[in-house]
């Protein structure tokens, strides 16, 4: 009879025990979810009482306007490669992306150094590698180019802000002329 008596104390001591941390367990939780409320509640009376249709006015307001492109022609050459031995001709036109309001900047200087750009644009051709000539998107050579006009006219290869946007290539596949 002492024996039923002890088990049945220290079960009701384990019960007790485990009653206690249910309690404080729920009583965390509940002043977690209290505190969330709160947070909530602050946030949605500090915002703004406007809708998503007037955040969206906002935003807009804010965005600045994309400039208008001008795309200047500055080369339409056939250009020539011989590095496979053979001589390839490639007709070749080279456009460059500015802001509108940059447009005549690079007009002006286009005119002024026509014969220059032309020259350097030969020598990068003639001495580009036949696979990047093949290139469907001309990448190394558009980036080549690229480079050699933001060298010229900006100073430096990598401005920090730079008035050329970008350059389009348009060149065939090439012929071989003799060889």
């Amino acid at each position: 009879m002492a024996d039923t008596q002890d088990t049945t104390s220290n079960d009701s001591k384990t019960s007790q025990g485990a009653g206690r941390h249910f309690k404080t367990i729920a009583l965390a939780a509940g002043l977690l979810i209290a505190e969330a409320a709160l947070f909530v509640g602050g946030f949605m009376y500090l915002a703004p009482g406007s809708g998503t249709a007037d955040m969206v006015e906002v935003l807009a307001e804010e965005a600045p306007l994309v400039d208008r492109i001008s795309e200047i022609e500055l080369v339409d050459e056939k250009l020539t490669n011989d590095r496979l031995g053979a001589v390839y001709v490639y007709p070749v036109e080279v456009y460059v992306h500015v802001p509108e309001d940059h447009a005549l900047w690079l007009t002006d200087l286009v005119s002024q150094f026509q014969h220059e750009i032309r020259a350097e644009m030969a020598a990068l051709w003639r001495q580009a590698d036949p696979a990047v000539l093949q290139d469907p998107r001309m990448k190394v050579m558009t980036d080549r180019i690229e480079t050699l006009l933001r060298t010229r006219f900006e100073g430096e290869p990598q401005p920090e802000l730079s008035r050329i946007v970008k350059v389009v290539i348009v060149s065939g596949t090439g012929f071989r002329v003799r060889g």
